[in-house]
């Protein structure tokens, strides 16, 4: 019987690494696989941790958030260029209509690009995005338009390509000149509401550009 129990676990562990499935991650130890979410979602204050790294493989970013409107924590392992995950997906749903997101793959590149840069120059932080806004149904991004609100009309956070943020022990003011020297996207500062925007769309900056002439980037 023994014998038979360590087979199965060991075509179970092959199973896992052949797919590379997010489900196959645990939190540490022998905690249980991670779940899909279901139509609750993440409880405040839980931490969900999901991805999985194969030793050899090449380097891979953990990305940590914090959803300021659900109080949800979660920290997400990929290597650059992996689809998003389905826990990932949710985490950055649309809060108001619950509807899952479908993120751009290349906004969590970019998120590992700038956590890069930022431990670069403060090696003792600890990244942790906080999350103002990530996607948006275009329902709700036309609600809040029709509200008064100065999103945009073709807004990215509508097609899982912008996220707004902070990061707590960095102020925004230096999260924007750090995001604008990776040349990666868009970069939008919001000093009254002290956040950051970013996406994958074409380099651009606002709402003003007059910050780029004494900018120093590496």
């Amino acid at each position: 019987m023994q014998k038979h129990l360590k087979t199965a676990a060991k075509f179970g562990a092959a199973l896992c690494l052949s797919f590379n499935l997010a489900a196959c991650t645990t939190t540490g130890g022998n905690a249980p696989a991670a779940q899909a979410p279901d139509s609750t979602g993440l409880t405040r204050g839980d931490t969900q941790t999901h991805g999985l790294s194969v030793v050899g493989s090449p380097a891979s970013d953990t990305l940590r958030f914090y959803n300021l409107h659900t109080q949800e924590r979660a920290t997400f392992t990929r290597r650059a260029g992996q689809p998003v995950s389905q826990e990932a997906n949710w985490f950055m749903r649309d809060h108001r209509r619950g509807e899952p997101a479908q993120i751009d793959p290349k906004l969590l590149d970019l998120l590992g690009d700038l956590q890069d840069a930022i431990t670069a120059r403060h090696p003792g932080l600890t990244v942790e995005y906080h999350v103002i806004s990530g996607y948006r149904a275009p329902a709700t991004n036309n609600n809040l338009r029709g509200a008064g609100g100065g999103q945009a009309e073709n807004s990215l956070h509508t097609t899982g390509q912008a996220i707004d943020i902070r990061v707590p022990g960095l102020s925004t003011r230096e999260l924007r000149d750090i995001a604008t020297c990776l040349k990666k996207g868009g970069v939008g500062y919001y000093a009254s509401d002290d956040f950051v925007h970013v996406d994958t769309g074409s380099v651009r900056y606002w709402p003003s550009r007059d910050y780029l002439s004494t900018l120093n980037c590496p």
